[in-house]
C-alpha cells in the first residue's frame, strides 16, 4: 500500500526551480533511500511534505489522502528530523525526552517506560542526566532521533539522520530503522553516507538537479548494477589486459599484479577464465565485484549530465 505519494510535486522560488515534477511512491513497511548530491533538492522535498513549505504545483497523499484534507492529528502519526536536530539546551537528555513525550500526548503512565526505552536503544543511558548543551555532536543528534521515534510513528522522515554518529551509533541508527520497518513504519530517509544506505533500503529514488532521474526497488538495484571482475595474478598484468582488450573488454589496472575487467556478462565469468588458462595464464584470485550503491548512483547522475 502506498503510504507517501507526490504528483508532480513543484516548487519554484521567483524564476528558480528548486524541485520540479516529483512523483513518488513509498510503502507500507519501506525505507525509501532519497539520494542526491548538495543542492539536489532532497530537504525541499522533505519540507513540502510536512508542510513546512507549500509546493508551487503538484500533490501530495497518504495513504491516498490528500495532505490538504489531513486532520492535525494525523501529523501525531508522524517522526520527523530534518537538518539541524533541536533540543533544550539547558535542560538534561531525561528532561528533553520527558518533554518530547508530553508534545506527543503519550499518556503520563506510559512515560518513564517510553523515556528507559528509548534511551536504551540510542545508547543515551549513561547521559541521561547531563545537559544537552553539554553532549558531542553524536550525541545531540541521537536526541534529535529520539524526538523523531519516542511516539513510535507510522510515518517517519529523515535527513541526514546520521551526521555525527560514530560508528557504534550508525549499527544502532540502522538497527532501529530496519525494526520499526518491520513493524510497519514507512520510513523515508536522505543520506550522503551511501554504504550505510546500501545496507538499510529496499527502495530508491535518485534525484538531480531538483527532478527524479530514477525510482527503483532493492531488486531492480541488484539487477541493473553492473558487475566487475578483480584479477590478480603472480606476475605483470599488462600482457592479460593486452589479450583481454582483444576481447573487446575494458581493464583498468590496480597493480601490477591487479586488474578490474569490465564489459562482460556474470554468466560468462567461468567462460572467461577458462580461456585466461588456456593462454597461459593462471590467477590467483578471479573473483566478481558488484557495483555499489554510491557506484551506481554517481553512474547515474554522470550518465543524466
Amino acid at each position: 500500500m502506498a503510504i507517501i505519494e507526490t504528483k508532480k510535486l513543484t516548487k519554484r522560488y521567483g524564476s528558480k526551480i528548486s524541485v520540479s515534477n516529483i512523483s513518488l511512491t513509498a510503502n507500507e513497511g519501506e525505507i525509501y533511500g532519497f539520494l542526491g548530491l548538495n543542492g539536489a533538492g532532497k530537504t525541499t522535498v522533505m519540507r513540502m511534505l510536512l508542510k513546512m513549505i507549500r509546493p508551487t504545483s503538484g500533490e501530495i497523499y497518504y495513504s491516498g489522502q490528500s495532505i490538504l484534507k489531513l486532520s492535525s492529528e494525523f501529523w501525531n502519526q508522524v517522526g520527523y528530523l530534518i537538518e539541524t536536530p533541536h533540543a533544550y539546551p539547558n535542560l538534561t537528555v531525561e528532561e528533553n525526552l520527558i518533554l518530547y513525550a508530553k508534545q506527543r500526548l503519550i499518556p503520563n503512565s506510559e512515560i518513564k517506560k517510553r523515556v528507559d526505552n528509548i534511551s536504551q536503544q540510542l545508547l543515551l543511558d549513561t547521559y541521561r542526566q547531563v545537559k544537552v548543551k553539554d553532549l558531542s555532536l553524536g550525541n545531540n543528534q541521537k536526541i534529535g532521533l529520539a524526538k523523531a521515534f519516542i511516539h513510535r510513528p507510522k510515518i517517519l522522515l529523515l535527513d541526514e539522520p546520521t551526521n555525527g554518529l560514530d560508528p557504534e551509533g550508525l549499527v544502532v541508527v540502522r538497527h532501529s530503522l530496519i525494526e520499526m520497518a518491520k513493524n510497519g513504519t514507512t520510513v523515508f530517509i536522505s543520506s550522503h553516507l551511501l554504504d550505510e544506505m546500501e545496507k538499510l533500503v529496499n527502495r530508491i529514488g535518485i534525484l538531480a538537479h531538483g527532478c527524479l532521474l530514477r525510482e527503483l526497488s532493492f531488486s531492480e538495484f541488484e539487477r541493473d548494477r553492473q558487475s566487475r571482475l578483480y584479477i590478480k595474478t603472480t606476475g605483470y598484468v599488462k600482457n592479460l589486459a593486452d589479450y583481454l582488450t582483444t576481447k573487446h573488454l575494458q581493464c583498468i589496472s590496480v597493480s601490477e599484479e591487479e586488474l578490474l575487467v569490465s564489459g562482460i556478462p556474470i554468466d560468462q565469468y567461468s567462460v572467461l577464465l577458462h580461456q585466461i588458462e588456456q593462454q597461459n595464464f593462471h590467477p590467483m584470485i578471479f573473483r566478481p565485484m558488484k557495483e555499489s550503491l554510491e557506484e551506481f548512483f554517481l553512474r547515474t547522475i554522470k550518465e543524466e549530465q
